[in-house]
């Protein structure tokens, strides 16, 4: 039975997609990159990348993570244990959902959604630069004809770097819908302790604005949490910015991500209040 790739269940054609895994070393944009070849087939592990300034990052290789500067109370993503951290990877990190149709039929297509099963033939693929600074992830839809890939990678003056590249291998064009980004981000003021151990609370007091003429997604409390009886603002914020898809509307929460999968369609978000923070185009 291990030859067996598909099982029909009604109409539905469902990959388990168990590939080989292995190893090799490669060159991306003429940088030397280690490549883990259909990662998908082994269980979730934990990495890091480095930087020469104060950033610090540990991801799964499902995708979520944990990031931030400094230290662990200026985190930008939350900061808890490793296995609280893979078990994340549905609301942490990045996400993308992507609605194609061409000619007359139309497909839904999630890129790394972590279940055992597909409705498509997919390869991942996970790539780590030979200094340790960038973090590659590659999905290849093989009955699609596309590949989906996002990197990981820092800057002391921007802050973490999330690059993503949606390229068509067919020959014909297609018309894609498109909800790609960031999910989970903190706000400015929440430290280590009270992430851990008022979530819930922290998450009353979110507030996410949008700027609209720039794309400026910023992220801040309304106060900061204190067991004092006296005002305490939130004086700063963490902030996200893209480049490219410069008219695309602007998300600032995950709550409109099913009707995007549902639907295709979405409504800009300028001002939310009590939910966790998102930057997605």
């Amino acid at each position: 039975m291990k030859d067996l790739k598909n099982i029909f269940i009604g109409k539905t054609p469902v990959n388990f997609n168990d590939d080989d895994i292995f190893g090799s070393e490669v060159v991306i944009d003429g940088e030397n990159f280690y490549k883990i070849s259909n990662i998908n087939s082994m269980r979730p592990f934990f990495m890091s990348i480095v930087s020469p300034y104060n950033h610090w990052l540990f991801i799964s290789s499902n995708g979520a993570l944990s990031a931030g500067r400094k230290d662990n109370d200026n985190a930008l993503f939350p900061y808890y244990t490793d296995d609280k951290i893979t078990e994340s990877h549905d609301i942490t990190g990045s996400k993308s959902v992507f609605h194609i149709t061409s000619g007359d039929s139309s497909s839904l297509w999630e890129p790394f959604k972590v279940s055992a099963i597909s409705p498509y033939k997919i390869t991942r693929n996970l790539y780590k630069n030979l200094r340790g600074t960038k973090i590659l992830f590659e999905e290849i839809n093989h009955e699609l004809g596309l590949e989906y890939s996002y990197q990981w990678n820092v800057s002391d003056k921007f802050g973490f770097i999330r690059k993503s590249l949606l390229k068509n291998n067919n020959s014909d064009s297609l018309n894609i819908r498109i909800l790609d980004g960031i999910q989970n981000i903190l706000p400015w003021g929440v430290e280590f302790y009270t992430q851990n151990s008022t979530s819930n609370l922290v998450d009353a007091y979110k507030r996410s604005e949008l700027v609209k003429n720039s794309g400026l997604g910023m992220f801040a409390m309304s106060a900061i949490l204190v067991d004092k009886a006296e005002p305490s603002e939130a004086l700063k914020t963490n902030i996200a910015w893209s480049i490219g898809l410069a008219s695309s509307k602007k998300l600032l929460s995950s709550i409109q991500v099913e009707r995007f999968i549902r639907t295709g369609n979405v409504s800009e978000e300028l001002d939310i209040k009590a939910e966790k923070g998102a930057y997605l185009l």
